[in-house]
């Protein structure tokens, strides 16, 4: 129980605790706004009920502080109440340091979405759903996001029970019974280019994002020598490598790169604001919204795998660190693909095809008919402006 001192005349309430990640006691004193002893004692016992939050952190508004009449917890940043669970989960023995990390690790994923100095009480499940979104357009494995997704559940769960907010956001799963990726149709991207302008900045954007296969954020970590893209280790995969680029989208990468210089963005949200701007894109064309700007990737490994491009070395392009995550696309149904990238097979001979069904496996000798267009629409309107 926190005990009473009484300090220049007035009582205060003492709520003393031990703090492992010091190693010392800490002490806080909370005023109880009187000169009588009585009723000092009265109210200590209520701040007795709060001195275990108060230990972690959390700050009350008492009825003697307030006119209410009704002990209050203070209004709380995102920050402060994070900061606030992850005290009290420290404390706890049965929870491991590698969980408290997992928990730090994942709270600092959604300050990239919902700041840290964000009022606690405005979150909403919209915020939830960005903060889902972010972490697909991340390239995370769906076991990775859903880690950090139940870390955000298990906060929520906690403040809410505490009564530092009045109702739970709603935070969806990502279903792990998809584990198909999910990839643009040639039709999808047709229509994301009419919409956005086949011409304009986002549409050779979008292109290079589908032609290289790179990370959202990798554009801005890489260099260019000659037509070679150097990506270093620093990205997911943590495997260097290079990708060799067309003229097209040499420059392409060049406009990318002086935009990024330009915009007055961080190079984590330069990648989110493209993001964001293709989830708008894929609103107003009608495309499926359970894709994103990752999805781009995922649609260059597929177009790989329809020209019959070994694993290996989809690998090697994706830089993956496993052949484990590749062999995801050779479940996809070789058929259905080609029925969604027709321009990648309409030189296919009917020898070529009933050939490959006897053989049962890809053919390579494929037409880029479409990546063709593609630049020459790209070079046709810049010659016009």
């Amino acid at each position: 129980m926190a005990s009473i001192r009484k300090m220049r005349g007035k009582w205060y309430s003492r709520v003393r605790w031990y703090d492992n990640t010091i190693g010392k006691q800490k002490e806080y004193l909370q005023p109880l706004r009187t000169d009588n002893k009585t009723v000092a004692h009265k109210r200590n016992q209520i701040v007795t009920k709060y001195q275990d939050d108060i230990g972690s952190g959390m700050e009350f508004e008492f009825p003697w502080m307030t006119d209410g009449g009704e002990t209050k917890i203070k209004e709380m940043t995102l920050g402060e109440a994070v900061d606030s669970w992850i005290e009290r989960r420290i404390k706890q023995p049965d929870i491991r340091p590698s969980t408290i990390e997992i928990n730090k690790n994942g709270m600092s994923h959604l300050y990239n979405t919902v700041p840290n100095t964000y009022p606690l009480k405005s979150i909403t499940t919209e915020h939830m759903d960005a903060f889902r979104d972010d972490l697909v357009d991340k390239g995370l494995s769906i076991a990775t996001i859903n880690m950090h997704l139940r870390t955000a559940k298990s906060f929520f769960r906690y403040v809410w029970k505490r009564g530092t907010i009045d109702r739970l956001p709603m935070i969806e799963m990502v279903d792990t019974n998809d584990t198909l990726p999910i990839y643009l149709t040639d039709d999808d991207f047709h229509e994301v280019l009419n919409e956005v302008g086949v011409d304009s900045f986002y549409g050779q954007v979008f292109f290079f994002y589908r032609e290289t296969g790179v990370r959202l954020r990798e554009p801005f970590i890489s260099s260019l020598d000659g037509n070679w893209l150097d990506i270093p280790n620093l990205s997911k995969g943590k495997r260097p490598r290079s990708i060799e680029l067309s003229d097209f989208l040499v420059e392409v990468y060049k406009e990318l790169c002086e935009w990024a210089d330009t915009c007055g963005l961080s190079k984590g949200s330069r990648g989110r604001h493209l993001s964001k701007k293709f989830k708008k894109v894929l609103r107003k064309c009608g495309v499926n919204e359970s894709k994103h700007l990752h999805s781009l990737r995922h649609t260059y490994a597929v177009r790989q795998r329809v020209m019959g491009i070994p694993l290996a070395t989809i690998q090697a392009h994706m830089g993956h660190r496993s052949i484990t995550t590749t062999e995801i696309y050779a479940k996809l149904e070789l058929k259905k693909l080609r029925r969604h990238f027709p321009t990648l097979i309409s030189q296919y001979t009917e020898e070529q095809i009933e050939a490959e069904k006897v053989l049962k496996t890809p053919i390579r000798d494929t037409d880029l008919r479409d990546t063709d267009q593609y630049k020459q629409l790209f070079i046709e309107k810049k010659s016009i402006n």
